[in-house]
């Protein structure tokens, strides 16, 4: 026994008889460096966890800003579309067509082009429609309008439809000032949409008076038979007040995560500040910046952390240093007492060592077996998460199913970092209002497997390493230790792309005429019956136009099913130019097509009649000769079901064929 107590050593350095107290101050100067050795680990995971927020909820916010410019273009030219492949745009029609666009836009404006020498006859027609006092106007000064100088040629605002409730200015001449006619001389030099410099608005508040005007050529519809384009017969402006646009939606300055700053880099390296955010940014170096190409000028985005997002994601760095001084104390406490107990102590550490070995031992066997189980999954991507989604097993499936390397990935990035960015955000939306609170982008994957369908699988978009897209089924369940306590999450994930390949073409196919290319009977039900669902829930109105070719019966009879074929497939073609983007076209069947308008009324549908029997009159189709067709028209009435409505339009359509074919016969009472 003596020759025991002379070999043992505490700590494995400690001889048996030294001092209590000694040890006891030694194990807590151990602990104290180890709390520290923590302490800076946990600074390194602050910052990076820091970072991955930052990064998520920065590019979310681009994204969001990316998405609202491009819909300023989207709707502009949308506008442009309405103008170009009208005739005549009255003011009621311009108005009932932009009044719906102005989404995170302040104004739009029609202003077409005179020349110096019909200016007195615009004016005077613009006063006749209804516009007193119209006259063509320019700035004097930095906000008033006075009457404008002679110049060649004019672009006064028409037509103008806006959010602001300051008086429109109508006649105010587009082209009267140096910044706005740069502007329109590079649209029209370029044929495209033009956006101008940061600028002083016309007739809007004053804390919205800063912002840009993006621009849009308006040429006439060219010749069916000429490449070139057609006459500039004005242009549509969007007013946009940046900081508007900016901050419309999000968080107010106080609560907002994040700083923003729009710069216009265009003239570089000078550079014009467009939009600051009014919350400062806090003392940090996270940020990103973001280059974002709009109508012909470039702007910078920058983006940076506020205190609030700093106090959002606070460090545990303190409570790990006081508990760890604690634990610290605490096992200094422990040993001192345990001393005493030497002989227990050292028989109940080697019982735990040799399980420990056991178990360890187990554990190697179990983990060789999984991983052999997971390697021959080949066609199964297999992934393993700890509890905050970092990946920690990516079996060979999961790697020739996505390219990436097992060891690029294992500890380095989270599920949701290998998901569609739009997706995710778009399903954080839908959690947060299912669960009825904020749902993370990290807890979106994981979410569902610690609720009440934690065995649900669910479809998801994936990016491979390449940046090529790939749809998978996903379902994620929760990984239990023998405890029964959550220690992590595994996904699998099956390739569904060829599944999704299929549906879809059977999707095409099943609301597809397979002769014309237009929509069928089928698809038009649908929609019919969706657009009655909206005017009796919502209000509105909605027409249609059903049209019925006339003799295609003698066609057939007379030249062959293929010349009918051939016949059906022109006509097609040839109205299908004319239709508005929102109009629904299909083949009911034989020769019978329908047009499906939303909102528009009796009026607007005959007009759209007219322009379809007109195309179908003044070009022969090749080896028949003319093709005339017979129209019938029914818009909505208010408890009318989808039957009684085509019902009328068909009862048109047989009106028509009886009084000579080849018209168009108004709505019935």
């Amino acid at each position: 026994m003596s020759s025991n107590r002379s070999s043992a050593k505490i700590l494995g350095f400690i001889n048996e008889d030294t001092s209590s107290w000694a040890v006891a101050a030694l194990v807590f100067s151990a602990g104290a460096v180890l709390t520290a050795l923590l302490a800076l680990a946990n600074v390194e995971v602050y910052q990076r966890q820091l970072r991955q927020r930052f990064d998520l909820l920065a590019a979310e916010r681009v994204s969001r800003i990316q998405d609202r410019l491009e819909g300023q273009l989207r709707r502009l030219d949308s506008l442009r579309r309405f103008f170009v492949y009208s005739d005549d745009v009255s003011e009621q029609e311009y108005n009932g067509f932009a009044r719906p666009l102005l989404t995170f836009t302040q104004a739009y404006s029609w202003a077409p082009k005179v020349l110096d020498s019909d200016r007195e006859a615009f004016e005077k027609s613009a006063r006749d429609a209804g516009v007193r006092n119209y006259s063509i106007r320019e700035l004097d000064g930095v906000s008033s309008l006075a009457v404008a100088n002679r110049r060649p040629v004019y672009y006064p605002v028409r037509f103008s439809q806006s959010r602001s409730t300051l008086e429109l200015p109508l006649g105010f001449d587009v082209n009267s000032e140096r910044v706005r006619q740069e502007t329109l001389e590079r649209a029209i030099w370029t044929g495209e949409m033009a956006a101008s410099p940061h600028m002083n608005l016309v007739g809007l508040e004053t804390e919205n008076s800063k912002g840009i005007l993006l621009v849009a050529p308006v040429q006439s519809r060219p010749h069916p038979e000429s490449s070139s384009l057609g006459a500039l017969q004005g242009f549509l402006v969007a007013v946009i007040s940046l900081h508007k646009m900016m901050t419309e939606g999000l968080p107010l300055s106080a609560e907002d995560n994040l700083n923003l700053r729009l710069e216009d880099i265009t003239g570089a390296p000078e550079s014009d500040v467009l939009y600051q955010s009014a919350a400062n940014a806090a003392a940090s170096d996270l940020s990103i910046t973001k280059t974002l190409n709009f109508a012909g000028r470039i702007y910078q985005l920058k983006v940076r952390p506020t205190s609030v997002f700093i106090g959002a994601n606070p460090s545990s760095n303190d409570s790990l240093v006081i508990l760890g001084a604690l634990l610290s104390f605490m096992l200094s406490a422990l040993l001192y007492v345990l001393i005493s107990q030497r002989q227990r102590a050292l028989r109940m550490v080697e019982q735990s060592t040799t399980r420990l070995r056991q178990r360890e031992q187990q554990l190697r066997t179990a983990h060789s077996q999984l991983r052999n189980v997971l390697d021959a999954a080949t066609q199964v991507a297999i992934i393993a998460t700890d509890m905050n989604g970092l990946i920690t097993t990516f079996n060979i499936g999961a790697e020739k199913m996505l390219g990436y390397d097992s060891s690029d990935i294992c500890g380095v990035r989270t599920l949701c970092e290998l998901h569609l960015p739009s997706e995710l955000a778009a399903h954080v939306n839908e959690l947060s209002q299912r669960y009825d609170r904020v749902v993370d982008t990290v807890e979106v994957m994981l979410i569902e497997a610690v609720q009440e369908h934690a065995h649900q699988a669910n479809d998801w978009t994936l990016v491979r390493h390449d940046g090529s897209h790939l749809q998978v089924n996903m379902q994620v369940s929760p990984v239990l230790d023998e405890h029964d306590q959550w220690i992590g999450y595994l996904a699998v994930c099956l390739d569904i792309t060829e599944r999704k390949r299929v549906e879809e073409e059977l999707r095409t196919m099943s609301v597809t005429d397979a002769l014309t290319g237009v929509y069928n009977r089928r698809y038009f039900q649908e929609r019919l019956q969706a657009e009655v669902f909206r005017v009796e829930q919502y209000g509105g109105l909605f027409s249609v136009v059903m049209l019925d070719i006339d003799h295609f019966k003698a066609i057939n009879d007379q030249l062959g099913h293929a010349v009918g074929d051939h016949v059906l497939q022109a006509i097609c073609e040839r109205l299908c130019h004319r239709l508005r983007r929102s109009d629904v076209f299909c083949r009911l069947g034989g020769e019978e097509f329908m047009v499906l308008c939303p909102d528009t009324d009796s009026d607007q549908a005959y007009g759209l009649a007219v322009e379809l029997w007109s195309a179908l009159r003044t070009q022969p189709v090749d080896g028949v000769g003319r093709v005339t067709a017979s129209f019938g028209i029914a818009s909505w009435r208010e408890g009318e079901g989808a039957d009684a409505l085509l019902l009328r339009a068909d009862s048109g359509v047989y009106a028509a064929k009886m009084t000579g074919r080849d018209r168009i016969q108004p709505e019935l009472g």
